[in-house]
């Protein structure tokens, strides 16, 4: 295989996964060079759900809208706020992402339709404030979970999160 083929392949996954290293990323198609943008232009491109769609989900039928299903496995963004499931005070690979802040903490936890499962992939750890909303973003599967804390019905392996700002 040609090595511009295998930078053109390479360049589309990190752009698909929205990869932090795209922005060292460049393509050489017919003569000219093509910037692949940088991580936060590559999650512009990613759906973003909100927690009205999650909220589609009916967690006792498992009913959910066409517009929901579609997203199942694919890879997208949901704010949110983190409810760590680690003792460590300042990073974490595996969370709850919540729609408002403390949510489960000493107060009645959201309806599984509104709570995520994340595990953030190859146990990379994140930094997390109780009260700073984050995106998250990573390969959502609609799926029941009971665990100690609560009953989720979704699971993301977290690819990356950032501070949460309005697009």
């Amino acid at each position: 295989m040609k090595s511009s083929l295998r930078l053109i392949i390479l360049c589309i996954g990190l752009v698909a996964l929205g990869s932090p290293a795209v922005h060292v990323c460049r393509v050489i198609l017919g003569g000219k060079a093509i910037a692949v943008g940088s991580a936060a232009n590559a999650a512009e491109k990613v759906p973003s759900l909100t927690w009205d769609n999650l909220r589609g989900l009916d967690p006792q039928s498992g009913k959910m809208p066409a517009d929901l299903k579609k997203h199942d496995g694919a890879i997208v963004r949901v704010p949110g706020f983190i409810i760590p499931l680690e003792d460590n005070d300042q990073e974490v690979s595996e969370f709850l992402l919540v729609p408002y802040p403390l949510a489960c903490i000493h107060v009645p936890a959201p309806p599984p339709n509104q709570i995520v499962h994340v595990k953030m992939d190859k146990g990379k750890k994140v930094p997390f404030d109780f009260y700073a909303p984050v995106w998250a973003q990573g390969r959502l599967k609609i799926q029941h979970e009971q665990n100690m804390y609560t009953d989720t019905s979704y699971f993301m392996t977290g690819l990356f999160i950032e501070p949460y700002r309005e697009r």
